[in-house]
């Protein structure tokens, strides 16, 4: 992997009894441990006629110099329109550090050609070689009539599956890049509200079991609504299931809840990262930032608007899943005890309270993984049985994160 810039060093911390790993502050700059992730938009980047920054060639320099400023591993990006330009960007980061793929489809446009192509806000990714492999990428739900009306006239999300791999641990991540239909009035709030229902409904069928991050311009806040006649963000169909924790989590709410802005213009945050319940694990809790530092290589744009109306929005993650930064509660608070244990390689979950569907691992004493799988919802009054491989004698220590928490529970094989 290449060299980044690092801020603060994640170290592994061995400790006694039941807790194994100790939470290390989180950190919001770039490292060569984490995999950190960038969603902006760059206002209708080198477009060939009056919108967005009137200077292109200083658009063009700014986005460059913030992007090596913030020397990301993946930028979901939107408002692409000159491609040939956006290619130089990506070429100016880095010797072959990045590639880059566009979506083939934009407003009003289905076919990747013809001047509606040319000149439309397209979506785009950009990532580093060294880190993600196995790369695909399609347009989801583009056979949906209902979803071309509703996402901007067909800019449908823009999925990129790949493989993740990060000091020698590989993740299988699936991004979904975001960008809703505009606008604050009844019919802009509608089409985004049934564009999330039908985007919400292909997670669910397709995607329940995934490592997901949907990021983007959601054209909305998650904490309340542009559209001034709306309570409640018209992505509600997907922030509601954040609040159980059971299947998503929308980490860039707080920042809108506590009064911040993702645009230079407007005051809201409506440009999110939302995660799917099986990467809050890996998830540096409080590493969501609106990077609103870029001024600090650009100190006009604000005043000058020479780059973008937005902001570049930013999240953090360990893939180890080893150092998880979150303190542990106990296990009695979610209910839960592990039985027999001693044992010999049986061993069954005994649940008194509900507990949502949750990622866990089992490590030894040496904090090396052993295992991991993800619980089922499991109701109280439950006995599960844990699905572990054959164990060695010994001490080991069985984390479960149920939400955006962590419990544990030490386990011991004697045969």
């Amino acid at each position: 992997m290449s060299q980044k810039s690092i801020g603060i060093f994640l170290l592994p911390l061995l400790a006694t009894g039941l807790m194994l790993l100790s939470a290390i502050p989180a950190h919001t700059q770039s490292s060569a441990n984490t995999l950190d992730v960038i969603g902006w938009n760059i206002e209708y980047f080198g477009a060939p006629y009056n919108s967005g920054p009137p200077n292109k060639d200083l658009q063009e320099l700014n986005v460059k110099r913030i992007m090596r400023m913030l020397d990301a591993d993946i930028y979901g990006v939107l408002e692409v329109v000159d491609t040939l330009r956006f290619r130089r960007l990506v070429d100016s980061l880095g010797q072959g550090e990045y590639a880059y793929v566009i979506a083939p489809y934009c407003s009003s446009n289905t076919t990747g050609t013809g001047n509606s192509w040319t000149s439309g806000q397209k979506q785009a990714y950009i990532y580093r070689r060294s880190i993600f492999s196995n790369i695909s990428t399609r347009g989801m739900m583009r056979n949906s009539s209902a979803a071309y009306t509703n996402w901007g006239s067909g800019r449908f999300p823009f999925q990129l599956s790949a493989t993740a791999t990060i000091n020698g641990v590989s993740r299988n991540l699936n991004f979904i890049l975001l960008h809703g239909k505009a606008g604050s009035t009844q019919s802009d709030y509608d089409r985004r509200f049934a564009a999330a229902q039908e985007l919400k409904d292909t997670l669910d069928a397709y995607f329940n079991n995934t490592l997901s991050l949907i990021i983007g311009d959601y054209n909305d806040a998650l904490n309340t609504s542009i559209f001034p006649g709306a309570s409640t963000s018209s992505y509600i169909s997907i922030v509601a299931d954040s609040t159980d924790a059971d299947s998503y989590k929308s980490i860039t709410l707080p920042l809108g809840a506590a009064g911040q802005t993702t645009m230079i213009n407007f005051p809201n945050v409506i440009d999110n990262h939302v995660i799917s319940n099986e990467v809050i694990p890996f998830y540096v809790p409080n590493s969501a930032k609106v990077r609103t530092d870029v001024t600090s290589i650009v100190p006009d744009y604000v005043t000058a608007s020479n780059t973008s109306d937005h902001y570049p929005v930013f999240s953090q993650y360990n893939l180890s899943g080893v150092v998880t930064y979150v303190p542990p509660s106990p296990a009695t608070e979610w209910g839960l005890q592990l039985f027999p244990n001693p044992g010999q390689s049986s061993y069954y979950l005994k649940i008194t309270q509900n507990l949502p569907a949750s990622p866990a691992r089992l490590f030894s004493a040496g904090g090396q993984l052993v295992w991991e799988g993800r619980l089922p919802r499991l109701n109280a009054g439950t006995h599960y049985p844990l699905p572990l491989p054959p164990l060695a004698n010994g001490s080991y220590y069985l984390e479960i994160y149920p939400g955006n928490k962590r419990t544990q529970l030490q386990l011991i094989e004697l045969k």
